[in-house]
């Protein structure tokens, strides 16, 4: 076996073996490559191929032990026979990419306004002059959206309960990620049947620059803080370590019952400072 082995190497000229030499380290990094990029979509912001779709997802509803599901940024999950959510002020299709346009805030009637889209770096300050352009006419804001901005989910839930404004996830709704942080801002917290209200591991959107003990730091000081605002807006915050245990590319999903324990939505005890503000009209 060894002869002929050592006369093939023999007979191959210069050319021809590093010609083999090359395809072989290409093939090799062709197929590292797949992988990496693999990799790399599964985790990144718009988590795996599935969720990179328009279309309505249809999903059950959670169930006690059965609460993980695949991380929507750009469209919304549906559960069996429910149509699209009812948006005050909005009429337009939920289903052509408008989950991962940049949240825009409409008012509809009765005091009722709605935030749909992507919770984009910028959003809050768009909050505050949306609240500041309807001041004393805005009494409950409706939530539609996949989360996005950390830092402005955090602006915004202090600006929300700073004007006094109720919140909702309407029934068949999508409040997601970093969502619930703006949900947990209103004075009055409520969740419509079906509604999927969620939360994972907080993670960079672009790549960053830094040591990993850096984004560690990061990643450790955003979730105090985001502890620290759910203890100021009465919400049990022992609720986010269903975050910090489902990775960026999946969601837990809230049961009903979870809901009214931390008092996230449908609490019976409804909070009562500062004072609710009443809805245009009444």
């Amino acid at each position: 076996m060894a002869r002929p082995l050592t006369a093939l190497i023999a007979t191959l000229k210069d050319g021809r073996a590093l010609r083999g030499v090359f395809l072989g380290l290409l093939a090799l990094c062709v197929v590292t490559l797949g992988v990496d990029l693999r990799e790399i979509v599964a985790r990144g912001p718009d988590g795996p191929p599935g969720s990179q779709r328009l279309q309505p997802a249809p999903m059950s509803l959670p169930q006690p032990g059965d609460q993980t599901r695949p991380y929507l940024p750009r469209t919304r999950p549906i559960a069996p026979n429910r149509e699209q959510p009812t948006l005050p002020g909005f009429t337009g299709p939920l289903d052509q990419g408008v989950m991962a346009e940049p949240m825009q805030f409409v008012r509809g009637s009765g005091g009722r306004a709605t935030a749909l889209g992507r919770i984009d770096p910028g959003a809050a300050a768009r909050l505050e002059a949306f609240l500041a352009e309807n001041e004393k006419e805005i009494g409950e804001l409706y939530l539609h959206s996949p989360g996005g901005s950390v830092s402005d989910a955090l602006a915004m839930s202090e600006a929300i309960r700073m004007a006094g404004v109720a919140t909702h996830v309407p029934a068949g709704g999508y409040c997601a990620s970093s969502c619930p942080l703006l949900l947990a801002g209103g004075l009055r917290r409520t969740a419509g049947e079906g509604a999927f209200i969620g939360v994972h591991q907080i993670y960079a959107p672009e790549p960053q620059t830094g040591t990993l003990q850096q984004g560690m730091e990061n990643a450790q000081s955003i979730t105090a803080l985001c502890l620290r605002l759910l203890d100021r807006m009465e919400v049990d915050s022992s609720l986010w370590t269903h975050a910090l245990a489902t990775p960026p590319e999946q969601l837990y999903i809230f049961t009903e019952e979870e809901l009214r324990r931390h008092r996230l939505a449908n609490a019976p005890n409804p909070i009562t400072f500062p004072k609710p503000r009443p809805a245009a009209g009444t």
